[in-house]
């Protein structure tokens, strides 16, 4: 497939997809892909081969999605582009952070690499989108769960996962966003949730929602 080959709207949304499951964990499955884009898995299957005959990934049925590295070249595009929508949105617009997500959803596939890289330079080459993620691809990620951060220890917030409007509002309303500091007082037994302190209040974070939030990694813990 030559590089300049236009994708559809569809194409980029798988792309991009595979990329955020691969980024936070194990690639998607079949099933999973059809949760998250919130399809037919007969519909994710097909497009899976359409991608594979593009060249942009690899699969084997009931088996995990890899993006190859042309596949990997089209994502990252994909996701600066949308980063640097978010950045648009919230540095110049000033839209609400608990909107800006679907909003350059919107965007993204308009964008040209021309209009992307003017916005970059408009807003100063900004490293990060409002949410924490680097607006170009990272090898190297440091961070550390909420979840499991250590009890007592002061960690500071990188960026948010979940991005979906009701999660930021939620987090938005407790302080909870990136660049705060808090301080983990507790994790529930009995799976419950992580208990922190930011601001002199304190809140207690469901676990689900903990494994999203990433956070420093106190010095000589491993990232999980």
């Amino acid at each position: 497939m030559a590089q300049t080959e236009t994708l559809t709207h569809a194409v980029e949304e798988y792309l991009e997809a595979i990329h955020r499951f691969a980024t936070s964990g194990d690639g998607p499955t079949t099933t999973g892909l059809a949760e998250h884009l919130d399809v037919r898995p007969a519909s994710v299957t097909g497009m899976l081969k359409r991608l594979a005959d593009l060249g942009l990934i690899t699969y084997q049925r009931y088996g995990r999605i890899k993006l190859t590295p042309a596949g990997e070249r089209r994502a990252h595009a994909i996701v600066r582009r949308h980063r640097l929508a978010e950045r648009l949105l919230t540095d110049l617009l000033e839209v609400p952070l608990d909107q800006v997500h679907d909003e350059a959803c919107r965007l993204e596939h308009a964008l040209s690499a021309d209009v992307a890289g003017r916005i970059a330079d408009k807003l100063g080459d900004p490293d990060l989108c409002p949410h924490g993620h680097p607006i170009d691809a990272q090898a190297d990620d440091r961070t550390l769960s909420l979840l499991d951060a250590p009890p007592g220890r002061a960690v500071a917030i990188v960026r948010l996962q979940d991005e979906s409007p009701e999660v930021v509002r939620y987090l938005s309303d407790r302080a909870l966003l990136p660049k705060a500091r808090l301080r983990v007082r507790a994790r529930e037994p009995l799976g419950g949730g992580v208990v922190v302190e930011v601001g002199g209040e304190t809140h207690t974070i469901g676990r689900d929602l903990a494994a999203t939030i990433r956070v420093t990694r106190p010095r000589g813990r491993r990232p999980r």
